[in-house]
């Protein structure tokens, strides 16, 4: 019964630590660059380190481009 209470103590930890650890290294970056007439948002995958570009128009039409992973 002690080892059962001690294995779900340290699960619960395990998984505190891992959410606390998440909040300090997340997964994702993004930046936004404004030129005329449209919004760009990059979005780059630190743990993949792969990119991914959507392009929002003034009005309002998203244009996606694919997934790309430089290496």
């Amino acid at each position: 019964m002690l080892q059962k209470e001690m294995l779900t103590y340290g699960l619960l930890g395990l998984l505190t630590a891992g959410l606390l650890l998440h909040s300090f290294f997340p997964r994702y970056e993004w930046k936004t660059v404004e030129t005329p007439g449209a919004v760009s948002i990059v979005v780059y995958d630190k743990w993949t380190g792969r990119f991914q570009r959507g392009v929002y128009s003034d009005a309002g039409s998203l244009s996606l481009m694919g997934v790309f992973t430089p290496f």
